[in-house]
């Protein structure tokens, strides 16, 4: 049985500050965004950090970019493993978007780097989303336009001591204009799931979402995930989450707009009985 263990509320919140945008948890830590807080101009933005000691959650500190200004957005999108956490900023430069990396040690938390794409431009909205997983964090850019308008981007960012470094951008091999790829990422080790709301193959923003996975320092895309029964606006991909072998995303359109989630399973590898050394994700529920 799950059952509320507590109501968390910023000990310094105010009208408008969007607290709760966005949240991630990974173990005893919490991070919470609040995109539209205003203490480096308004909306520069804001996330927090909550402990967790037996059952009562504390704020243990309040994330800040260093160089924060207004309308940044930091804290729109928010992602947390072991001790780092990173924090998109989709608005900062003039809308081609950032992310903080901040790193714990004991109760203190450290800016570590600031990611900016390397082809970055205004209107990209880098650090729409965002996940971290070990030494690895996803950045999605979903108005990027390499494969037409809004056509959308994720970028591959990895850690080296202290430096972070951008490893690989990931585009899908059948990307097109208004596709919005990389407005949903999830990373779990070597696989990232990337949704993509306005792709149409099952309808004008029927949605889809991309499995990639690393070997090495390259990544490949794997599979083009679909809803079985999806129709348009859907918006299939609006949401994604990746855990071993499954992966859910969410379709907040589907059956006007009640909306429903599909889990996908890739099975655990065993002999490759018809050689074509292959293994596929494959829908197992939905609801």
């Amino acid at each position: 049985t799950w059952s509320q263990e507590q109501k968390l509320l910023a000990s310094d919140g105010a009208s408008d500050d969007y607290f709760a945008r966005s949240v991630s948890i990974a173990g005893n830590y919490a991070i919470i965004g609040a995109y539209g807080d205003d203490d480096n101009g308004s909306e520069s933005g804001s996330a927090y950090i909550f402990k967790r000691d037996g059952t009562t959650w504390a704020e243990q500190t309040k994330l800040l970019a260093s160089d924060g200004t207004y309308s940044d957005y930091f804290g729109y999108s928010v992602s947390i493993d072991g001790d780092y956490v990173v924090v998109g900023a989709n608005q900062d430069g003039e809308n081609s978007g950032s992310a903080y990396i901040f790193k714990r040690d004991g109760a203190t938390w450290t800016e570590e780097a600031k990611l900016t794409a390397s082809d970055g431009v205004t209107g990209d909205k880098f650090g729409w989303s965002v996940s971290i997983s070990g030494d690895y964090a996803i950045l999605g850019a979903n108005q990027d336009d390499d494969n037409g308008l809004s056509s959308g981007s994720a970028y591959v960012f990895t850690r080296s001591g202290s430096t972070w470094i951008q490893q690989a951008k990931l585009l899908p091999s059948d990307g097109a204009t208004y596709d919005y790829f990389g407005n949903s990422v999830s990373l779990d080790g070597d696989t990232a799931i990337i949704g993509a709301r306005g792709d149409d193959d099952n309808g004008d923003w029927s949605g889809s979402a991309y499995i990639f996975t690393r070997s090495g320092t390259n990544w490949t895309e794997e599979q083009k995930l679909l809803a079985s029964d999806g129709v348009a606006y859907d918006y299939f991909g609006c949401s994604v989450s990746i855990d071993g072998e499954y992966a859910i995303v969410g379709v907040y359109g589907a059956d006007d707009d009640k909306g429903s989630a599909y889990v996908f399973n890739k099975p655990i590898p065993i002999p490759d009985l018809d050689c074509d050394g292959s293994l596929s994700w494959t829908n197992v529920t939905s609801g």
